[in-house]
């Protein structure tokens, strides 16, 4: 505990020194500008010496100096503005001014701001204000909305409570959005202006009618999608509804408020749409605009079978000897003719499908696509019941006696493919894996193709 604490309070010192090396060197800096009458750049390095060290004397009387000098021209030039009744000049010099002294206020050190300033920028920023209202009143009358917008900002931006000018920027923000949605609806484009009224709303929530129109948008820009029964040759009945199932899950994560499912029956699958609003009855009770056909027209299932083959190989064992003529001891290697086992084993399953998207009202056919999506794994390893970091790659004819076939294979190159051999996985992937694995592929594949669809149509 004790050295903790002495580790921090060095670091802690060591912060304090650099720190104080660092205001030292704005300082500098500082006076360097000061000479050269450079004190807007002056009173920027006296204030970076202070935020790292607010008891910098020689930076805070620095910052006294240059800061009032720099205060002053900003004031100068708000005043300038103000007398030659440049409006929107004058209250941004003033803003500039402020800003500028709270900024020097937050690090110790007060400026002089005298008091008939705030005075002279209460009376211009009043008809500032006025001014830039009845500009935007008028933009509004001319349908300018742009132009109504940037004044109104204004307006709010330095005088929130300023008559209606809050609603009146409500008004030339969203009233070109509201006819564009109109035109839209015009235009028989209505997904385009669902996504219009859509914003209106999450801009200025009760703006007109944008509520019923975007309801209405929803309902006539949705398209009811039945899904047929899969067809399915497998003998896995399961895959078929594995299948729809995942379709669905697909379709409802696009999360797209224009999509209603229904099954071969008729029933609804999806019982809400985008921002949780309810599914009109109209559109519940809908006849089918496009139907989804999906045939399943293969699907393969290779087990495989797990081979096992005999390797020989050699067990190194290093031992220590006495060199009988210098008396020190060396070490001497021996190996040992062992055997161990490899294994491998592929599995996979394959499936191949087809689709359709047709016309619920006409039966013309849409859309087509087939496909087909494989899933394997595999898994070879060795495994030896013995001391296997020390197991050798290589090759021997009998255990006997030597032979001219007998080679070891001691290299670091072969060693290492070895022990991959030998510390690789031995559990390959089961049926239910490797077929979620193509049933998710073929569900994107045929997701993606209703979604694109309804998106472009």
């Amino acid at each position: 505990m004790k050295k903790t604490i002495t580790i921090f309070a060095v670091l802690l010192s060591l912060v304090i020194v650099f720190g104080s090396c660092a205001s030292k060197r704005y300082t500098k800096k500082g006076l360097k500008y000061e000479a050269l009458g450079q004190y807007s750049d002056a009173a920027d390095m006296f204030y970076q010496a202070l935020l790292i060290k607010r008891t910098n004397i020689e930076a805070m009387a620095g910052l006294k100096r240059t800061g009032q000098m720099t205060l002053s021209k900003k004031l100068s030039e708000f005043n300038k503005a103000y007398n030659d009744q440049k409006n929107k000049e004058a209250v941004y010099y003033y803003q500039d001014a402020k800003d500028y002294y709270n900024k020097i206020a937050s690090v110790g050190v007060e400026l002089n701001f005298p008091s008939f300033y705030d005075e002279y920028y209460d009376e211009v920023k009043n008809v500032y204000v006025e001014d830039k209202y009845y500009e935007g009143v008028k933009f509004l009358d001319d349908e300018k909305f742009a132009d109504a917008e940037k004044a109104f900002r204004e307006v709010v931006k330095f005088q929130p409570s300023y008559k209606d000018a809050k609603d009146k920027l409500v008004i030339a923000v969203n009233e070109p959005k509201y006819r564009n949605g109109l035109k839209l609806m015009d235009q028989q484009q209505f997904r385009k202006a669902y996504y219009v009224f859509d914003e209106i709303i999450r801009n200025a929530s009760n703006y007109k009618n944008s509520h019923e129109l975007k309801a209405e948008c929803l309902e006539k820009g949705t398209i009811v999608i039945q899904i047929s029964k899969i067809q399915n040759v497998s003998t896995d009945a399961q895959i078929a509804s594995n299948l729809e199932s995942k379709i669905i899950e697909n379709i409802l994560e696009a999360n797209n408020p224009f999509i209603r499912l229904i099954d071969s029956g008729n029933k609804t699958t999806t019982g809400k749409g985008f921002s949780n609003q309810p599914v009109s009855t109209n559109t519940q009770n809908r006849h089918p605009d496009v139907i989804l056909n999906v045939e399943i027209s293969k699907f393969v299932y290779n087990k495989g079978d797990l081979k096992e083959t005999e390797k020989r190989g050699y067990l190194k064992k290093q031992y220590k000897v006495t060199n009988r003529e210098t008396g020190e001891e060396e070490v001497k290697i021996q190996y040992e003719k062992v055997k161990y086992k490899e294994f491998y084993m592929y599995r996979s399953v394959e499936l191949s499908f087809s689709y359709k998207l047709i016309n619920g009202k006409t039966n013309v056919i849409l859309k087509t696509g087939s496909k087909s999506y494989s899933a394997v794994d595999e898994v070879n390893y060795a495994r030896y019941q013995g001391d296997s970091k020390n197991l050798v790659p290589g090759y021997w004819k009998t255990t006997v006696h030597s032979s001219s076939e007998d080679y070891i294979n001691d290299n670091p190159e072969s060693i290492k493919a070895l022990q991959k051999l030998l510390n690789a996985k031995s559990q390959i992937k089961d049926y239910e894996t490797l077929s979620e694995e193509v049933v998710n592929k073929t569900a994107t594949e045929i997701s993606e193709a209703v979604i694109d669809y309804v998106v472009k149509n």
